[in-house]
């Protein structure tokens, strides 16, 4: 994706989207996987929502459409019209902002379709139209409890109580790791949390974590629109997290990283990286070695957060070529032309299984044709979704999702 156009990295009021929307060709670039080697099968589209529903409205040049036709004067869509508003929430809501549109559209177009529908999500909320109620428990968890989750503050660190970890709140550290609400708070998702210490450790890594300082950073509010709660919550999380003495911020977290990465990295003290890029440069220095052969056969899945939104596509491939027995097979859709597991934007939220469920038990087809048994990824949402489908799935496609960093550990 071009640097200039990353998803998410300044978004624009939605005014200053309009000339873009003109220029709109409705050529249908952003719904193809790959234009440049397009193929017509059933893995050349690229759009979820698009894909599911299969009206013009739903993809990247219908997002074009509606801000071109809210920012006429006068507008051509009225959202005082209660039919009208619900089917623009709709349209707004059901995309996972994986950018899959921008891809392709950037680079020959200059349009930010996927950064156009999420200015059309914080235009909602400043006019009182979103989120949606579905994510309004989220939102509400979040301001009072640092978590999406409803947890207490207290038992986030509950699951490194029997790990030597240091506090980073109070002892000196070279890197600061940030496990992320769902792997503190998830049981499904707290063995993450776990591995990356042991991993750490195995490397004689000086890490600590903030424990029950540490706080939510904020994905969550800022992908369903609300701007205004997630500056509260940057505010309060930068002077949390620059109050370590760490150079280098470790998460294993997709979302978190590129939100980390995008929104605050230019006000923190230490330099962010992903859990993937942490170990393949500890594997490249021969601080990590791996003694067990795993003997598996496994295919990747690029999340949107680490892929098309931070460019981390050789650490993941880089890892699995050094793990002994462990065989790649790529599936059709990688990379920047990934497909998105379909549980990002609060999708997983408000349409569990009209948008998160089809997306997913698509992207598991796509493993399945691979031959692969095992779906590896690094993203705790990819996981979670792809995870649930699967059992859901698995008399059909008998795909097991693992995280990569259970596949690093087992190596050691």
């Amino acid at each position: 994706m071009a640097k200039d156009a990353k998803v998410a990295r300044d978004v624009k009021a939605l005014m200053e989207y309009r000339n873009m929307a003109w220029k709109c060709w409705k050529c249908g670039f952003c719904r193809m996987s790959n234009p440049d080697e397009q193929k017509t099968n059933k893995y050349s589209d690229n759009c979820p929502r698009g894909t599911r529903y299969r009206f013009e409205s739903f993809y990247g040049s219908g997002t074009q459409e509606i801000v071109r036709a809210l920012t006429c004067d006068p507008p051509e869509l009225d959202i005082n019209d209660p039919t009208v508003l619900e089917r623009i929430q709709k349209i707004v809501y059901t995309c996972p902002q994986c950018g899959a549109c921008q891809e392709n559209c950037n680079p020959t177009k200059h349009l930010e379709p996927a950064n156009a529908s999420i200015a059309l999500r914080n235009w909602l909320v400043e006019q009182g139209h979103g989120p949606l109620p579905e994510h309004q428990p989220l939102v509400k968890s979040i301001m009072n409890y640092d978590n999406p989750w409803m947890q207490p503050r207290a038992a986030r660190a509950k699951w490194a109580k029997k790990r030597k970890v240091k506090d980073a709140s109070k002892e000196e550290v070279e890197v600061l790791y940030y496990p992320g609400c769902t792997a503190s708070y998830d049981p499904v998702i707290q063995p993450v949390a776990g591995w990356v210490t042991e991993i750490l450790s195995a490397a004689d890594v000086d890490f600590g974590i903030l424990g029950k300082k540490e706080i939510c950073c904020g994905s969550t509010v800022l992908r369903v629109g609300d701007r205004e709660s997630f500056r509260k919550i940057r505010a309060k999380n930068l002077e949390s997290l620059n109050s370590t003495s760490a150079k280098t911020i470790v998460t294993a977290c997709a979302g978190c990283f590129s939100t980390l990465s995008h929104e605050y990295e230019e006000d923190l003290n230490g330099e962010v990286k992903h859990i993937m890029e942490f170990v393949d440069e500890l594997i490249q220095d021969g601080r990590l070695t791996f003694t067990k052969s795993l003997d598996l056969e496994v295919t990747y899945h690029d999340p949107c957060h680490t892929g098309r939104y931070c460019d981390v596509y050789d650490a993941p491939r880089n890892i699995m070529e050094a793990l002994p027995g462990v065989t790649l097979t790529e599936m059709q859709r990688i990379k920047s032309y990934s497909w998105c597991c379909g549980a990002g934007g609060g999708c997983r939220t408000a349409f569990p299984e009209d948008i998160a469920g089809f997306a997913a038990e698509a992207r598991l087809e796509e493993a399945f044709d691979t031959g692969a048994k095992t779906l590896v990824t690094c993203c705790p949402f990819c996981e979670q979704n792809l995870g649930e489908n699967a059992k859901r799935t698995h008399d059909r496609f008998g795909i097991e999702v693992r995280d990569l960093m259970e596949l690093v550990y087992e190596a050691l």
